[in-house]
């Protein structure tokens, strides 16, 4: 993976939006990240690293805080980055959440974070979660080992050279993800805590239930309690046990035989108890019997004397029906009256609503009448509606006719101003075209003056010079320099003048100005001056050099050439669009005022450029006349749209009145119509009413209710009379009777009573003699039940006593039974739990002991040491290979022991020095050969990373390291290293602000601190 470009907008120090074409670094070899400190240069790798997972390199860097301090509040902070992978191009965009202004009203916002992944197909990935697992996919590592592999941490190495075993196994575990083992080794840990807790407990729980046995003899039980034996304290709890379970066996007899007792002398009781209660229940009887016969035999007198009145009954109820039949005949009478009245009432009503219609109706016609006059006022209003739009379409296209001028016009400019370009990218191909063929000729003539130089040596003193004529040759080419600083006849003026003189015939002077001009004075002729590019006179001039001039000439004039012809083509469109433009002109102001024709044919007389300035004017004010009758058009068209909408609402209204007026007319025909009906319906009732009033009994409906109402009171009377004597007669009977059974039943249980007693003989034995035997009298000394009750209650009090007494003996030694059975087992119980919870410690706390290398006697390797002893090693052999080199094979790494042997061990770090053959600590290297040592580690660290992650290889990679501790030689060890890392294709960034580096690394991205806040990064190459 080789990012190829990256925009940075609003993030970390970077406030606006800036690019880096990471693709001109190429594909290969190392650059230079440079700057200020605290520029921003980590930030780029921040950039890449977020564009691809959403997050910093750095977990102290959250996506909500990479917003730049310096950014604008309405920029946006994303981060876009195209980069290549297996040969093929992928474009990254992605935004954290950060808050920005709103783009409408006051405020800001929330922008959420969101991704983009476009795919070398073209199909597009969104959403943040969603491109990180595509990008996690793709480039088979996630951000913590793309973060450890394509970027070797500032100073975090050094922590891994100098660090003891304690602080390179918290490295690790976080590279390696070792963490699983530490867990394992302190779940061992907790587990054997947890198995010698669980032991503990036991112990306790064993002397817990021990204190609570309730013993007879309580100092043998604590001494065995002393003694800690728990055999022993089994023991004597379980012979204990037994004595209580003989003697509760004991107690549990005597109870049974002192109950027994006690039921029988309760059976004895509840007899003589029941026995008195019927004594005393048949005396009660009997006096009831004595009070309610008399009442009964008055009771039947009474009963057969209203029973004799039913004739009387009957004709009561004889009379009472016909009265009812008359009140049949009045609620006739009132139904017709009734009647009558909604006659009456409805008959009014149809004559309210008979007048009310018609006054609704006079008022409909008015309002119809009014409607029709206002339609009527507009009934044009249609056509001139259809008028004004026809007026107002016009004026549309004479607008867009002007505005079709007034863009012509504005392309006719557009064309000049292209015109004057053309014609000053001319005047700069000729003036250069000049300056080419100028160069040409005074390389020329420099080249003939070679050659002619090449005849100085057959120059002859009296003979003419084959150049200039003269007669003397003081210094001929070849034999003196020009500009040698001799003064006379012949001299050397500025930079190299030659003056020859002839005596009589003038002189020529060849001088040669400080800007290469040739200056051919003679005396009487005039003088030539040829401008040649600053060339010292000596200086020769190749056939190649001559013709190379001449090509550049030509080309010079080519471009000229092809200029000028671009030139004259835009001025031959631009006069064409003129022509057509004034026809354009001429059509449009055919129909215009005299005086509007005559303002623009004036101008055009004038010349084009005022004809085009006045056609401009007067575009403008036409612009201004018909935009301002468009506006009173469109006011005018509002209007009458008003207009016909209003019309078609007053058509809509009558309409409406128009109906409503026939329903007032239909509703005041139909009301006649019942006003009629309900008159006719009265009068016929009224006719009914009065041959009723002829067959009634009575006055009025009162006097016959009166009627009715004594007949029912006497008959009521009558009746009640008989249901109560009746009523009456059956309680005295029943009384009688019942008074009568219960005498009889009672008399028969005391006689049964007093049979038992006469016929029972029975002595019971107390037991243990403690109870005296239950006695029965004689039938010469036969007691009443009264008697017998307070005797036998006495006795059952007495064996009551025994009873309690016993059963609180029996209860005291149950729950001393009950605690200690509960105790002995709860020991056993807790007797095996404790055996298995010590042995199974017994072998947990061993395996722990050994898996937190604490073993007596053993170095102290813990279980996730051991297995970081093997990534160490690997990453050890992978930094030899690169140390070797950068100490010019003095050095070399080794795993070793921690040499103070306290605390953990298992991941010291040796150096050994092969020039003294010695072994020493990694602490111990000076500060250069400590970076080297800690440059080497981070490499190896890199190196077994891309192993673990299935030997995947970045294509680049950043080191931000502390470069400006090397001295110069270990300096270019180190570049000679990492140039090695950037074999093949991989490019590495280093990210460092030594100058020494800046001398020795050409391609660079150089990173400055604005002075108005912020970074800006650009590469020079």
């Amino acid at each position: 993976m080789r990012p190829t470009k990256l925009t940075i907008s609003a993030f970390g120090p970077y406030a606006g939006e800036m690019t880096l074409e990471l693709e001109r670094l190429g594909d290969r070899g190392i650059y230079l990240i440079t700057g200020d400190t605290g520029a921003g240069k980590t930030t780029i790798f921040d950039a890449i690293t977020f564009a691809l997972y959403g997050n910093a390199s750095g977990e102290n860097r959250k996506p909500r805080m990479l917003r730049s301090k310096y950014a604008l509040a309405e920029a946006r902070t994303f981060v876009e980055m195209e980069f290549v992978y297996n040969g093929k191009t992928y474009r990254l965009r992605r935004n954290p959440e950060y808050l920005r202004a709103k783009q409408r009203g006051e405020g800001e916002t929330k922008e959420r974070p969101d991704a983009l992944l476009e795919l070398p197909d073209g199909n597009v990935i969104t959403g943040d979660r969603t491109v990180t697992a595509r990008v996690e996919e793709l480039v088979g590592l996630n951000r913590e080992q793309f973060s450890q592999i394509a970027m070797l941490a500032q100073g975090s190495f050094s922590r891994l050279l100098s660090g003891r075993t304690e602080d390179r196994g918290a490295i690790f575990r976080e590279i390696f993800r070792t963490r699983p083992y530490q867990k394992f080794q302190e779940r061992l840990k907790d587990k054997a805590k947890g198995l010698y807790g669980a032991y503990a407990d036991s112990v306790k729980s064993i002397g817990q239930y021990a204190g609570g046995v309730m013993a007879e003899d309580g100092e043998r039980w604590r001494a065995a309690v002393e003694s800690k034996d728990l055999e022993a304290m089994l023991d004597l709890l379980e012979e204990m046990i037994r004595e209580d379970e003989s003697g509760a066996a004991g107690l549990e007899q005597d109870l049974k035989a002192v109950r027994e007792r006690s039921g029988l002398l309760g059976q004895r009781l509840g007899e003589a108890r029941s026995a008195a209660k019927a004594q005393e229940d048949a005396q009660r009887a009997e006096q009831e019997l004595r009070e309610n016969r008399p009442l009964f035999e008055e009771a039947k007198a009474v009963f057969e004397r209203e029973k004799g009145r039913a004739g009387e009954r009957e004709q009561l109820i004889g009379e009472i029906s016909r009265a009812q039949e008359n009140l049949k005949a009045y609620d006739e009478h009132d139904r017709l009256a009734a009647d009558s009245r909604a006659c009456q009432a409805e008959a009014k009503g149809m004559e309210t609503v008979e007048a009310a219609a018609g006054n609704e109706a006079e008022t409909l016609g008015l309002k119809l009448q009014e409607l029709q006059e206002e339609l009527d006022r507009l009934q044009t209003v249609g056509e001139e509606l259809v008028a004004a739009r026809s007026a107002a379409e016009r004026l549309g296209q004479n607008r867009q006719r002007i505005a079709a001028h007034a863009r012509e016009l504005s392309e006719y400019r557009a064309e000049e101003r292209k015109l004057a370009a053309a014609q000053r990218e001319y005047q700069a191909a000729d003036h250069a075209r000049r300056a080419r063929e100028g160069e040409y000729q005074e390389l020329y003539q420099v080249f003939l003056d070679s050659q002619a130089g090449i005849l100085a040596a057959g120059l002859k003193p009296g003979q003419p010079c084959p150049v200039c004529g003269s007669l003397e040759h003081p210094a001929p080419a070849g034999r003196a320099a020009a500009g040698d600083g001799t003064e006379g006849r012949t001299g050397a003026r500025g930079a190299g003048a030659a003056v020859h003189g002839t005596p009589g015939a003038g002189a020529a002077v060849h001088e040669a100005r400080g800007d290469g001009a040739a200056v051919h004075e003679a005396p009487g002729a005039g003088t030539a001056i040829h401008e040649a590019p600053s060339r010292p006179s000596h200086t020769p001039v190749t056939k190649e050099q001559v013709d190379a001039a001449s090509r550049r000439a030509k080309e010079a004039s080519d471009a000229a050439a092809k200029l000028s012809l671009r030139a004259g083509g835009v001025k031959g469109s631009l006069d064409q669009r003129f022509e057509r433009m004034k026809e354009q002109v001429e059509a449009e102001i055919g129909g215009w005022k005299e005086s509007w024709q005559e303002r623009i044919r004036g101008a055009q007389a004038k010349g084009r450029e005022a004809f085009l300035e006045e056609w401009k004017l007067v575009l403008e004010q036409l612009d201004g006349v018909l935009c301002r009758q468009a506006e009173s058009g469109e006011q005018t068209i509002r209007g009458l749209e008003e207009q016909a909408k209003r019309r078609g609402q007053l058509e809509a209204q009558k309409k409406k009145a128009a109906q409503a007026l026939e329903n007032c007319r239909e509703r005041r025909q139909e009301a006649g119509k019942a006003r009629l009906r309900a008159e006719t319906r009265r009068t016929e009732l009224e006719r009914q009413i009065a041959e009723l009033k002829k067959r009634l009994p009575h006055g009025d409906r009162a006097a016959a209710e009166a009627e009715l109402t004594e007949h029912r009171r006497r008959l009521l009377a009558m009746e009640q009379a008989l249901n109560a004597a009746e009523k009456r007669l059956n309680e005295y009977s029943g009384r009688v009777s019942a008074a009568e059974a219960r005498a009889q039943a009672l008399n028969r249980q005391l006689e049964a009573f007093y049979r038992q007693q006469e016929e029972r003989c029975v002595i019971c034995a107390a037991p243990q003699g403690s109870l005296s035997p239950i006695q029965d009298s004689s039938p010469e000394t036969q007691l009443s039940p009264s008697d017998w009750v307070r005797q036998l209650e006495a006795e059952l009090a007495g064996a009551g006593e025994i009873l309690e007494r016993l059963e609180a003996g029996r209860n005291r030694l149950h729950h001393r039974l009950e605690t200690n059975r509960l105790a002995r087992d709860n020991m056993v119980r807790q007797q095996a739990a404790m055996e298995a919870a010590r042995q199974q410690w017994t072998w947990v706390k061993a395996m722990a002991d050994t898996a937190a290398g604490e073993v007596n006697g053993k170095d102290k390797i813990t279980f996730e040491t051991y297995v970081q002893m093997a990534y160490f090693e690997r990453i050890i052999a992978r930094a030899n290979a690169r140390f070797m080199v950068m100490s010019g094979g003095q050095y070399e790494l080794k795993r070793c022991m921690e040499e103070d042997g306290r605390g953990k061990n298992g991941l010291g770090l040796s150096v050994i020095d092969h020039y003294n053959g010695s072994e020493r600590s990694a602490r111990t290297l000076s500060g250069g050969e400590s970076f080297q040592a800690s440059l080497s580690l981070a490499l190896g660290l890199s190196d077994e990373i891309q192993s673990q992650a299935g030997g995947i290889r970045l294509d680049t990679m950043f080191v931000d390291e502390g470069f400006g501790s090397l001295d110069g030689e270990s300096l270019n060890l180190a570049v000679k290293a990492l140039a090695g890392l950037a074999e093949g294709n991989r490019l590495v960034g280093i990210i460092s602000h030594v100058p020494e580096l800046k001398e020795r690394i050409e391609k660079q991205i150089v990173v400055t601190k604005e002075k108005s806040g912020g970074s800006r990064a650009e590469i020079d190459i």
